[in-house]
């Protein structure tokens, strides 16, 4: 797994047995999905025409139809993926490994060692997991296979969907307010606006916003976005605090996902840098 110069983490994928290609790794997204560049490019045919809901709102597209898509391994067959707008800071990726192609599988991501892997359920030993790792039942959202877990900002109790593809971590207003945030002030400034998968606008303000433990995970000082993701109505999260826990957060970390019983496991990186501010 490596980072690329967005920030995201980034994983080799072949498309009908061609790449390697990369792709975000991303337990965020629902389906898998390429960017419409890269089918453009590859020839890729077209499937049904839909609607593509991601974090920022809606746009209508035209899937592409794939004969394999596969990571480590491990392969998913005759698939239509979603066709993404081409992102606009100009980064060259070719698509997104979502929650389809992880079914079935353990989805293990070091982000400190820079490692991924998917590997089958039934032979995993517990050490993969991490050293002291936290066990999460993962909660879920309406109408996907996101998964959440509590989070508390300050103090304050909230709920955070489990994101590696987003590169910073967003809390939504109600959030920042039972956090007893000010992000109208001079601490906080207008952010760059955050596009998810179909690259609409949602304005944010970026700034301090105190203590943030989730899962075993302490993070002191920590910094995001307040701003309100259209998303959260649909997953019935918008009257709640609730947030975005993304790449920023999970850094220096080791995240171990069994979608199929809706449970992860969290630990520090045995690649972590003494510096962290990790604790347990």
């Amino acid at each position: 797994m490596t980072w690329d110069s967005t920030g995201h983490a980034v994983v080799q994928t072949f498309v009908n047995g061609k790449g390697p290609f990369d792709f975000i790794f991303d337990t965020g997204a629902d389906e898998s999905a390429v960017y419409a560049w890269f089918a453009k490019s590859q020839n890729l045919p077209k499937g049904s025409n839909k609607e593509l809901t991601g974090a920022t709102g809606s746009v209508d597209i035209t899937a592409t139809r794939l004969s394999s898509l596969s990571l480590d391994g491990h392969a998913i067959s005759d698939v239509e993926v979603d066709t993404v707008p081409d992102r606009l800071d100009g980064a060259k990726l070719a698509g997104v490994a979502g929650i389809d192609l992880m079914k079935g599988r353990l989805a293990v991501l070091d982000f400190g060692c820079g490692t991924a892997a998917l590997l089958p359920l039934e032979t995993v030993p517990r050490e993969i997991f991490g050293k002291n790792a936290t066990l999460i039942q993962a909660g879920s959202i309406k109408d996907g296979e996101q998964l959440t877990l509590p989070v508390t900002v300050n103090g304050a109790s909230g709920v955070a969907v489990l994101d590696s593809g987003a590169r910073l971590t967003q809390i939504n207003y109600k959030f920042a307010a039972a956090a007893k945030l000010a992000p109208e002030s001079a601490e906080f400034r207008d952010g760059e606006p955050t596009r998810g998968a179909t690259m609409k606008a949602i304005n944010v303000r970026i700034g301090p916003i105190g203590t943030v433990v989730f899962a075993g995970i302490t993070r002191r000082d920590a910094v995001a976005r307040v701003g309100d993701l259209p998303y959260l109505e649909g997953a019935g999260l918008a009257n709640a605090p609730a947030m975005n826990l993304g790449l920023d957060l999970l850094r220096g970390t080791r995240l171990t996902v069994d979608y199929s019983s809706r449970r992860f496991w969290l630990a520090g990186s045995s690649c972590a840098l003494p510096s962290t501010k990790t604790e347990h």
